[in-house]
C-alpha cells in the first residue's frame, strides 16, 4: 500500500477561505489519496496562515516528512495551499519529486510531464533552460571525456559487470559468470532464433539465473536492447523536458568499457527483434474534444455534451449540444454547434484574453522578484528537516535506554528492533535530503532576460500546435471553471487561484461560429 500525507491551510481574514473549511479540505484529500491508491498517514495543516508566505511551519512539516519517509503523494486542495502563486506550487513539485513524492490537488489536476503545468510552468522552464544551457554542455562535455579514458560516469552497473575502483575513479569491468549469462542469451537469440520469452524459459530451466531469481521476458528484453554489451556508453538520448528520444544524430555514442558481444551480433539481435515485433494495423483512438466537461448552457444550465448531425453533403459532424431533453426536461432553444470549430475558436480567444504580454510581464516580474527568496526558504526547510532529524533520533534513543535497562526482557523486542530500522531509515533519508539541500544553488533569474512578447507568442504558438485535444483540455482545465454558452453570447469564468491577477468572466458577442454552419444542426439521437 502506498502512503500519502495530507496538508491543509486556512487564511486569517476567512477561516473557510472560498467556501472550504478545514475540516472539508482534510475530507476531500483523503477521498483523493484513495483514488490514488495511498492510505494516509500524516495530516499537516496551518490554521490561520496566509499563503502569501512560506514561513509555514505545518507546510515545512510537511515537506520534511516526505524527504524523511519518501512518501508516494502530498495531497492538497489546491495550489494556492502549496505556494504563494503557481510558480511557486511548481517549484515545491519539483523538490517533491527530487524525494520520489508526487504532489496532488483536489481542485486541481496539474501534471509536470504534461502541458497542464500552464504558463507558470513552462515559463520557468524556459529560464531554467536558458539558465543552465551552458553548465549542461560542460557537464556532458566532461562526462564524455571521462568515458573515453575508460571511466565510469555514475548509474548502476548493468548485469554482466561490476565497478571496480581505479583511486579515486571507476571503471566498469566484467563479471565473468554474468557475463557468461549474457553471452547465452545473445547466443540463443542469434543461433536459435529465439524471442525473448523463449529465451528465459531456456535460461531457467538451465539454472543461468540473476543473482537466484528467475528470468521474465521484460527482464531478457532489457539484456537483449542495451547497447552497452557492446562496450559502448551513449548520451544525450533523451529530451530533459518530454523524455522523448533525440534523433539518432544527436545521440553521441563512446567506446567506454569491455565488451560482451560484438557490435555485428547485437545489431543482428536488434534487426530479428524489429522483425518479430507485431505491427499495429488500422483503428483509431477514442476521438475526443478540447472543452468536453466545460460547457453548460446559458439558457436552461444543463451540461452540453457532444451530439452528432448530419450535412446537407450527408457528411456526419460532431456537435456540442444541450439534450435537456433526454433527461425528461423539455428541449433547450440552444443552437448546436461544430465542436471542432468552436474548439479552435475557444482556443484563439482564451490564448487571446489570458496569455497576454501583460501577463507574460507580471510572470517574468513575478519570477525575478522571488529569486532573491531561496536562501531564506532553504533555511526554514533546512530546520524543518533537522527536526524532523532530531524526532527520529530521540525516539531512537528511547528504544536503545529501554533495551539497556531490560535486557533480553525488554516485551516486544522484535517489533522494537523494526522500529529501529525504520528511524535509521529516517535519520538517513533526512540526511541525504539536507546533503542534497545545501549542495543545491538555485538559478538566480535575475540574470536571466526575456522578451515577454517573445514569450507569451512562443508558448501560444506551441499550445495552438498541440495535436492532442486531451492535453489541451487537461490544459485548459488549469485556469477555466467553467463557459457558458447560448445563442448570442459565451461567457467564460476562470479559477481564481490559477491566475496572477484576480480574474473577471470574459463574455464575448456576436459568435461568429454559430452562423452559416452548413448543416441541419439537428440532433441524431
Amino acid at each position: 500500500m502506498k502512503h500519502a500525507v495530507i496538508y491543509a491551510r486556512v487564511s486569517t481574514q476567512r477561516q473557510a477561505d472560498d467556501g472550504v473549511s478545514m475540516e472539508s479540505q482534510i475530507e476531500q484529500c483523503r477521498i483523493k489519496a484513495r483514488a490514488l491508491g495511498s492510505e494516509v498517514v500524516e495530516v499537516f495543516r496551518d490554521d490561520g496562515v496566509s499563503g502569501r508566505t512560506d514561513k509555514r511551519p505545518g507546510f515545512q512539516a510537511a515537506l520534511a516528512y516526505c524527504a524523511a519517509h519518501r512518501v508516494s503523494h502530498l495531497v492538497c486542495w489546491s495550489t494556492s495551499r502549496f505556494g504563494r502563486n503557481l510558480e511557486e506550487a511548481l517549484k515545491n513539485t519539483k523538490q517533491l519529486l527530487e524525494w520520489g513524492t508526487r504532489a496532488a490537488y483536489v481542485h486541481q489536476d496539474i501534471d509536470l510531464d504534461t502541458d497542464a503545468g500552464w504558463m507558470l510552468g513552462v515559463m520557468t522552464g524556459m529560464m531554467d533552460e536558458i539558465y543552465s544551457r551552458n553548465v549542461a554542455r560542460d557537464t556532458l562535455r566532461s562526462m564524455i571525456t571521462a568515458s573515453r579514458d575508460g571511466f565510469f560516469v555514475g548509474g548502476r552497473a548493468p548485469f554482466g559487470y561490476q565497478i571496480d575502483k581505479v583511486g579515486k575513479r571507476s571503471k566498469l569491468g566484467l563479471h565473468e559468470d554474468h557475463a557468461a549469462i549474457v553471452r547465452k542469451m545473445y547466443e540463443l537469440a542469434l543461433n536459435e532464433s529465439l524471442g525473448a520469452q523463449s529465451v528465459a524459459l531456456r535460461m531457467n530451466a538451465a539454472g543461468l539465473l540473476r543473482n537466484g531469481k528467475t528470468w521474465s521476458k521484460n527482464s531478457v528484453m532489457l539484456i537483449l536492447k542495451n547497447p552497452s554489451y557492446m562496450g559502448v556508453r551513449l548520451f544525450n538520448q533523451i529530451k530533459f523536458k518530454t523524455r522523448e528520444n533525440k534523433p539518432a544524430e544527436e545521440v553521441v555514442q563512446v567506446a567506454s568499457h569491455p565488451a560482451i558481444v560484438s557490435k555485428e551480433d547485437f545489431e543482428k539481435v536488434q534487426a530479428m527483434m524489429k522483425e518479430r515485433s507485431p505491427h499495429e494495423v488500422g483503428g483509431t483512438a477514442k476521438s475526443c474534444f478540447v472543452f468536453t466537461g466545460l460547457l453548460t448552457c446559458g439558457i436552461c444550465g444543463q451540461a452540453l455534451q457532444i451530439t452528432n448531425g448530419t450535412g446537407r453533403n450527408g457528411s456526419l459532424y460532431n456537435y456540442y449540444g444541450c439534450l435537456a431533453h433526454k433527461k425528461g426536461k423539455v428541449r433547450c432553444s440552444l443552437r448546436n454547434f461544430p465542436a471542432e470549430k468552436f474548439d479552435g475558436w475557444m482556443i484563439d480567444e482564451l490564448l487571446d484574453k489570458v496569455l497576454t504580454v501583460e501577463v507574460a510581464k507580471q510572470v517574468i516580474d513575478s519570477i525575478h522578484a522571488n529569486a532573491g527568496k531561496w536562501a531564506e526558504e532553504r533555511e526554514m526547510r533546512r530546520k524543518a528537516l533537522v527536526k524532523e532529524m532530531r524526532e527520529a533520533e530521540g525516539k531512537s534513543e528511547k528504544i536503545f535506554e529501554a533495551i539497556e535497562t531490560l535486557g533480553k526482557d525488554t516485551p516486544n523486542m522484535k517489533r522494537l528492533l523494526e522500529r529501529l530500522d525504520e528511524y535509521r531509515l529516517v535519520v538517513d533519508n533526512v540526511t541525504q535530503a539536507l546533503d542534497d539541500l545545501e549542495k543545491k544553488e538555485a538559478p538566480d533569474y535575475r540574470q536571466v532576460n526575456i522578451d515577454p512578447e517573445m514569450a507569451a507568442a512562443t508558448i501560444q504558438r506551441v499550445i495552438r500546435a498541440c495535436p492532442d485535444p486531451k492535453q489541451l483540455r487537461m490544459l485548459m482545465t488549469t485556469f477555466v471553471k467553467q463557459i457558458n454558452v447560448s445563442n448570442a453570447s459565451v461567457v467564460v469564468e476562470y479559477r481564481e487561484d490559477a491566475l496572477l491577477r484576480r480574474p473577471t468572466p470574459t463574455v464575448l458577442n456576436g459568435i461568429g461560429w454559430l452562423l452559416d454552419l452548413g448543416s441541419n444542426q439537428g440532433p441524431t439521437d
